[in-house]
C-alpha cells in the first residue's frame, strides 16, 4: 500500500491498566511485549477485529484507541506480519495528543465485536 493510501486512523489495544497508565504520563511507551519486540503494535481496521481476538479474548474489558496516524507518522512504519497484512509499527513513544477516540470493549465468550464508528477514514 502507498503511503498515499494509508489510513487516517489506526488503532491501538489497550489493557485497562495500561490506559490508565497512559492518561497519567500522557506518553504510551508500550506494552510488554511491545517493549521486548522494540515498538509499539498497532493495527489497521481490517486487522484489528482479528488482533483482539487473538491476544485480548481473555480481557474483562480494553481500551480500543481510535489514533490519528499523521501524529506519530515521523515514527510509524509498516510492515509485512500476520497473514502477509502490513501492520503499522510505531517506533517511539505514542503522545496522548495523538489519540482521537476510545472505546471500552468487551468480548462476548472471548469474540470482541468492532464500535460501528471504528473506521480508516
Amino acid at each position: 500500500m502507498s503511503k498515499a493510501n494509508r489510513d487516517t486512523f489506526i488503532y491501538k489495544i489497550l489493557t485497562l491498566d495500561q490506559w490508565e497508565s497512559f492518561q497519567t504520563e500522557f506518553s504510551f511507551k508500550g506494552s510488554p511485549v511491545d517493549l521486548s519486540d522494540g515498538y509499539i503494535h498497532m493495527s489497521c481496521v481490517p486487522e484489528l477485529k482479528e488482533t483482539m481476538d487473538k491476544w485480548y479474548a481473555d480481557q474483562e474489558e480494553v481500551a480500543l484507541l481510535k489514533v490519528e496516524a499523521s501524529v506519530i507518522e515521523a515514527d510509524l512504519k509498516y510492515e509485512v506480519s500476520r497473514g502477509g497484512a502490513e501492520f503499522p509499527h510505531l517506533f517511539a513513544a505514542m503522545p496522548i495528543e495523538a489519540v482521537k477516540h476510545v472505546w471500552l470493549v468487551s468480548p462476548a465468550a472471548g469474540v470482541y465485536t468492532l464500535p460501528d464508528d471504528a473506521i480508516a477514514n
